[in-house]
């Protein structure tokens, strides 16, 4: 009797794991969009003031264009201040009010507020300087999102390296940059989002590489000219609403050539 209880338990045990099997929503592989590419255009005006010898506020608005420069994208609206540790280091913070812009629409998105902590270390090497900052943004949304689809806040880690060249005898200083964004509490895709725990993964969401050049024009005025390469990959989730299975799954990418320039008066 023992014998024949086992022997119908191990008939019915792999039929019982493939029925729960079946019961269960899986999340779809991603698909993968194909590469859009863009070029845009930045021009920002800020003033800095140096209130103490180591500590300096800024203020400034950067107006953002995109579709081949041909449409508006969106305005920062930015405070910050900077505080130097000693030679070699720096840390920062700053606040930027972010108008989108719509051009479906033609009008303004809901604002967005971000939010940024940094240290800067930096050395000189002869006629150059090299630098590390690592910041973390959150980027806060004043509409309602599902939590499961998009975090709110966004919060990133930005790593940048940047190597600064000071032409001796010139009012010139080119320089080259890379730059790694990468996701703090990005959503992780489930099943249903009505049934399965809330998780968050991480993964590089933007690559950059730039060159410039700042030029001193005086003692108080600063231009800066850039163009940056981004190349962009997130995942775009849905939901249905009703039941809460996964709809679809997308990875998007995109390549982003940003033309850039920077005015800027210290007081």
């Amino acid at each position: 009797m023992k014998r024949l209880h086992i022997i119908f338990t191990s008939l019915l045990l792999p039929l019982a794991t493939l029925n729960y099997a079946e019961a269960q929503s899986v999340v779809p592989e991603p698909g993968i969009q194909d590469i859009v590419e863009d070029v845009r255009g930045r021009m920002e005006g800020a003033v800095e003031w140096g209130v103490t010898k180591d500590l300096s506020l800024e203020a400034g608005v950067e107006a953002r264009f995109k579709n081949n420069i041909g449409s508006m994208d969106r305005i920062h609206t930015f405070v910050g201040a900077t505080y130097d540790l000693g030679k070699h280091l720096q840390i920062g913070g700053e606040y930027i009010l972010i108008n989108m812009y719509d051009s479906k629409i033609k009008g303004w998105e809901s604002n967005r507020h971000r939010a940024n902590i940094q240290a800067e270390g930096e050395v000189k090497i002869g006629d150059f300087e090299l630098s590390l900052r690592e910041r973390v943004q959150a980027t806060f949304r004043s509409d309602e999102v599902n939590r499961y689809e998009k975090s709110n806040p966004e919060a990133i880690l930005r790593s940048r390296f940047m190597a600064t060249y000071k032409i001796p005898h010139s009012r010139w200083s080119p320089y080259l940059l890379f730059e790694l964004h990468n996701t703090l509490n990005a959503p992780k895709p489930v099943a249903n989002f009505k049934t399965d725990k809330y998780e968050t993964e991480n993964y590089i969401t933007r690559y950059r590489g730039g060159v410039g050049a700042k030029y001193r024009i005086n003692r108080n005025n600063r231009l800066d000219f850039y163009y940056y390469i981004d190349f962009d990959r997130a995942y775009d989730i849905n939901y249905k609403d009703n039941k809460g299975d996964i709809k679809s799954l997308m990875l998007e990418r995109e390549l982003r050539h940003i033309f850039g320039i920077s005015y800027k008066f210290k007081l």
